[in-house]
């Protein structure tokens, strides 16, 4: 809650943010010490973010978790340890609520990224290549730790030989951290939240967004990093997960249909309210609290190019549909164009998306379906 002061302030600054403290005492007959201590009060409640006096409004959409710089080299010989090895290499931002937040941005959705970087030329990388889209300025940097990175050696027919992850900084995005966020997330409609958060700040989140009636969509990152999700899912608007990841988090393997079908209720019974299980190329399923299910196979994909980004472009589509208002089947279907298309493309998160491609190629790809 704002004081009358700091309402005042806040009214010019939003009018003229470049005016000075001078200028505002002035006007609102206020010395230049009590502008001073009034505007330190608005950046601490991050009202304000830092000169020019930068006004904080709201984002509809917060996607809080990883952004990583991904790098892959893909060996032209025979990997031998102990030398160098000749590779083509190349570099993409990526990390989930990164890759989700600029699937939604390119979707003219209005969306913030909430997460941690290093002091480092990686940090600047994914600032330039993310901000176009998504809205940073919640994003902090910490000079204790490097900004998430992950690295990828592949064969020659693109198998994996080798991969290195840096996700230390992570373990930083603990309750203290978030409960920072306290003031600009109370008024968000959807909150997206990976499973790189530690399990105490996405119990926290969970119990945040129940008592600020927000929505709340959850996108596993692994079957290992299961263990970050809370036992009881009340207030969890859509979980998209994988047959896998369903396994580890219930302890189970599916040996038959009937037990993959199973797997629905099991999460409707902790609490969650709509859950979509993939199988990759494979039929999913799809399951919500008012007892609507029903199947659906992906479209296949004649040509993959790179499949890293897919299950976020998955995640993204359906985020998409959800906001708009469309009903459970057709959100999915956004989720699967989305991911077809970014299968096909070189980039993690496709360069010619947008909201009127998106809606043009569901309607083509599914009216190439029936036919």
């Amino acid at each position: 809650m704002l004081n009358r002061n700091e309402q005042r302030v806040l009214k010019i600054i939003e009018d003229n943010p470049f005016i000075s403290q001078k200028k505002i005492g002035e006007e609102l007959e206020l010395t230049r010490s009590t502008v001073a201590t009034v505007i330190s009060s608005l950046t601490q409640k991050k009202f304000l973010l830092g000169r020019a006096y930068v006004v904080n409004h709201s984002s509809e959409i917060y996607c809080i978790g990883a952004m990583n710089v991904d790098r892959k080299y893909n060996l032209l010989e025979d990997m031998v340890l102990g030398t160098s090895n000749p590779a083509i290499s190349n570099v993409n931002v990526g990390g989930v609520a990164r890759n989700i937040a600029e699937n939604l941005g390119r979707k003219q959705l209005d969306v913030s990224l909430i997460s941690l970087g290093g002091e480092d030329q990686d940090f600047h990388f994914i600032k330039q290549e993310t901000e176009p889209y998504v809205n940073m300025q919640h994003v902090l940097q910490k000079s204790v730790f490097s900004t998430g990175a992950y690295s990828a050696v592949l064969d020659s027919q693109g198998e994996m030989e080798l991969a290195l992850a840096d996700m230390e900084i992570y373990d930083a995005m603990n309750i203290e951290w978030i409960i920072g966020y306290q003031t600009i997330l109370k008024e968000a409609r959807l909150l997206v939240l990976d499973l790189n958060l530690p399990y105490e700040t996405v119990e926290y989140l969970l119990s945040f967004a129940q008592k600020h009636e927000i929505e709340v969509f959850i996108v596993p990152v692994s079957g290992p990093k299961m263990n970050r999700l809370p036992k009881a899912l009340e207030g969890v608007t859509w979980l998209i997960v994988n047959q896998d990841e369903s396994e580890t988090f219930f302890n189970i393997k599916v040996k038959n249909e009937e037990d993959f079908t199973r797997l629905i209720d099991r999460w409707l019974q902790i609490g969650v309210e709509n859950v979509v299980i993939t199988r990759g190329a494979h039929e999913s399923v799809y399951g919500n609290q008012q007892g609507d299910r029903f199947r659906f196979v992906p479209p296949v994909v004649e040509e993959v190019v790179d499949v890293t980004g897919a299950g976020d472009a998955y995640a993204a589509g359906i985020i998409y549909g959800h906001l708009k208002g469309f009903e459970p089947e057709e959100s999915i279907r956004f989720g699967m164009t989305n991911s077809y298309y970014t299968i096909q493309s070189p980039y993690t998160v496709r360069v010619n998306l947008s909201e009127e491609k998106l809606i043009e190629e569901t309607k083509h790809l599914f009216q190439k379906e029936k036919n």
